[in-house]
């Protein structure tokens, strides 16, 4: 056991080299998002998400040109507010963010954001799920459209939360009434509380734990997006000691994190997949991985069916007609 238990350690301190070689760009995110969480640096969304995706981009994307695009679009959505006279309503700019991004407007020149029905899971390229290419291209999936709108109420300084949901997100936000509203980019609409628990098979546990139909605190928000960090990582080198810094930083901030706690046990998983580790070693990593689903069944954190989510998410091509 402590032999098993010295290699481990040796091994990951020769992948955490490893992986610094591989990409200086994604160290360098880590360590800003890292800085956020730990408070050495001011919480700042729009910042942490243009660096996750400016890591897959070995750091080639500029930030003022990003930072200008949120700009113009909160200043189209400003100028909505005052041609409808909307001022006096409190979610006025939630009114604003919404329709620009599902609607055909004269400020957003008559062409709204569009779902990425051929590629939502960026299976043919993990970048057709950035926010950087739904500014671009106006087609976005049910990630990238919340943390778009997210990044223009952050401008506007509107209330705007990230909620999780399996494999899913959206935003909620405090209506007119005073009361949560569910708003779904994927199809233009704001489902009730049950429609959302029933479609995507959320759990009453999920919600008493916070792993799902939460609305996400700013370092919580923080801390999935260093998840999705990760995701990035794996994406292009796989998994490795990289990804396992990512999800345990993410779970110190935001411990019913589902996406963290998978990946963590998706790496136990395939260190175990060797045939040529010995028994025993095997039986310990065995044991960590049944510790890491546990901690999934206790929060409720159950992910859907692939094949039952692009199901739901097609259907969303005949509500939005």
């Amino acid at each position: 056991m402590m032999k098993f238990l010295f290699i481990l350690i040796i091994s990951f301190y020769f992948n955490q080299i490893q992986a610094q070689s591989k990409s200086a760009s994604y160290n360098s995110a880590y360590i800003v998002l890292e800085s956020m969480l730990e408070g050495k640096d001011s919480l700042n969304f729009k910042k942490a998400l243009f660096t996750v995706e400016n890591a897959w981009y070995d750091n080639k994307l500029d930030f003022f040109t990003f930072e200008n695009d949120i700009k113009k679009i909160a200043s189209s959505c400003s100028l909505m507010i005052s041609k409808k006279r909307f001022e006096r309503y409190k979610t006025a700019k939630n009114w604003a963010i919404f329709m620009w991004i599902t609607q055909k407007t004269p400020e957003n020149e008559s062409k709204n954001c569009e779902y990425d029905f051929k590629d939502f899971l960026g299976e043919s390229s993990f970048s057709n799920t950035f926010v950087t290419r739904l500014i671009k291209d106006k087609k976005g999936n049910c990630l990238s459209l919340p943390l778009l709108y997210k990044c223009v109420a952050q401008e506007l300084k509107a209330e705007a939360y990230l909620t999780l949901g399996p494999s899913h997100a959206w935003i909620r936000h405090i209506d007119e009434k005073g009361e949560w509203l569910n708003v779904e980019l994927t199809s233009a609409q704001f489902p009730s509380d049950g429609i959302m628990m029933t479609e995507l098979g959320i759990k009453t546990q999920a919600i008493k734990t916070g792993a799902y139909f939460k609305p996400l605190s700013e370092k919580e928000t923080i801390a999935v997006l260093m998840t999705l960090l990760a995701n990035g990582y794996e994406n292009k080198f796989g998994l490795d000691d990289f990804t396992d810094r990512c999800a345990d930083l993410s779970i110190k901030y935001y411990d019913a994190n589902v996406i963290a706690i998978m990946l963590k046990s998706n790496r136990v998983a395939k260190l175990a997949n060797n045939d040529t580790m010995a028994f025993e070693n095997k039986i310990v990593l065995h044991k960590m991985y049944l510790t890491l689903q546990n901690k999934l069944n206790d929060i409720g954190g159950e992910s859907i069916n692939p094949d039952e989510y692009t199901k739901w998410v097609n259907s969303m091509k005949t509500r939005k007609e």
